[in-house]
């Protein structure tokens, strides 16, 4: 099925006021082991936005397609297409950009786990594509903490304790550029990587040790703090003149940072985040709207085109636009579609083990969603 065709027609202007559910799913995240509590852990659209890639507990990575429903045709459904185990706990995993991925045969994923090299597999069968291995001070295979390419998806950047690796795609392997990042960025493991859609010389790397580093040229040029907790997510504006950050529990805070005057922040956006999982938000491909996940069971957002002059050198926090119940526990993932007006959320988090099995079956919402906005 072809999204851009078969889900809707929608030309009026959207105001994020409102959510219109199209379909969910649940069933296909229920696992027989007890020993641990399965949850949902992020979903990402695909470049071209006909796939959505989910991050569960149980170490398995799964895409799903939106297609029209067997029985009743004027509904649409969540179909998983595929599943991938990886060998640990999963700590990132990206889609491979779209700017060369023409094949209709090729799509690709990106992810590292616990104990295991990075892994390059192929969305539509599952095979595994290639190998990166990143290595420690005794020669043994390290993980990786975080992913990311390049926007020609020729190179792959990887973010560990204290230093950054970059690979080139069609070299598998252990052939690396390395980047020491402990002087600079307080021996931190890297947890989150963005590039810049505009200057693409420039990216940004997050620490747990609440440091954000941007680089230029494969160089550190900047330091920015302000943070009160480990940041778990960066993302640049569209344009390329802002950063966004978010972090774990401690900071409810999104930041934004002004680029043209480094250092300075613009303006913050408040969401209730009372985990150390990664709650996660976007920006709309326009610019216009930030959304996030809460802990609350709820997405919030906000209209990026409000005055941010600060008042008396106070920072301005942003006027929330809306908040709209969407799950009945964390949500952790929210994915904005590249063209329509869609935005995919997932939920989950470890609950309270010395509660008994009715009440975490009560309190526990493993579900992907998919919505229209309204």
């Amino acid at each position: 099925m072809d999204t851009q065709e078969n889900i809707m027609e929608i030309n009026q202007p959207i105001h994020f006021k409102n959510l219109q559910l199209i379909c969910s799913c649940s069933d296909d995240f229920i696992v027989k082991d007890k020993e641990f509590q399965q949850c949902l852990k992020g979903c990402k659209w695909s470049t071209d936005g006909l796939s959505i890639l989910t991050n569960s507990e149980d170490r398995k990575l799964r895409i799903f397609n939106i297609e029209t429903h067997e029985i009743d045709q004027c509904k649409k459904q969540l179909r998983r297409v595929n599943e991938i185990k990886e060998g640990g706990t999963i700590y990132d995993y990206i889609w491979y950009p779209n700017t060369v991925q023409n094949s209709d045969n090729v799509k690709l994923i990106l992810s590292t786990s616990s104990r295991s090299p990075i892994h390059l597999w192929n969305a539509l069968d599952g095979q595994l594509e290639a190998t990166y291995r990143v290595y420690d001070h005794v020669d043994e295979v390290a993980h990786v903490n975080s992913l990311c390419f390049n926007w020609s998806g020729e190179e792959i950047y990887c973010g560990s304790y204290g230093k950054l690796n970059i690979f080139r795609t069609d070299r598998p392997g252990r052939e690396f550029i390395e980047i020491p990042t402990k002087a600079d960025l307080h021996r931190s493991i890297i947890s989150t990587i963005a590039m810049n859609p505009v200057d693409r010389s420039i990216f940004a790397v997050g620490t747990y040790s609440k440091d954000i580093g941007i680089y230029g040229g494969n160089q550190l040029m900047y330091i920015l703090r302000g943070h009160k907790s480990g940041i778990t997510q960066l993302q640049f504006s569209p344009d390329g003149l802002k950063l966004y950050s978010g972090s774990r529990k401690g900071d409810n805070d999104i930041v934004c940072w002004d680029l043209r005057n480094v250092g300075q922040t613009l303006y913050s956006a408040e969401r209730t985040v009372t985990t150390n999982q990664r709650i996660c938000f976007d920006i709309s491909s326009d610019g216009q709207y930030l959304v996030s996940g809460n802990c609350t069971g709820e997405i919030s957002t906000w209209k990026l085109d409000q005055n941010t002059e600060k008042s008396d050198g106070i920072e301005r926090v942003l006027t929330l636009n809306s908040k709209i119940p969407v799950h009945n526990d964390c949500v952790n993932g929210v994915s904005l579609h590249p063209t329509l007006p869609l935005l995919a959320t997932a939920s989950g988090q470890r609950h309270n083990e010395n509660d008994d099995d009715e009440q975490i079956l009560k309190d526990t919402d493993t579900s992907l969603k998919l919505w229209e906005i309204i």
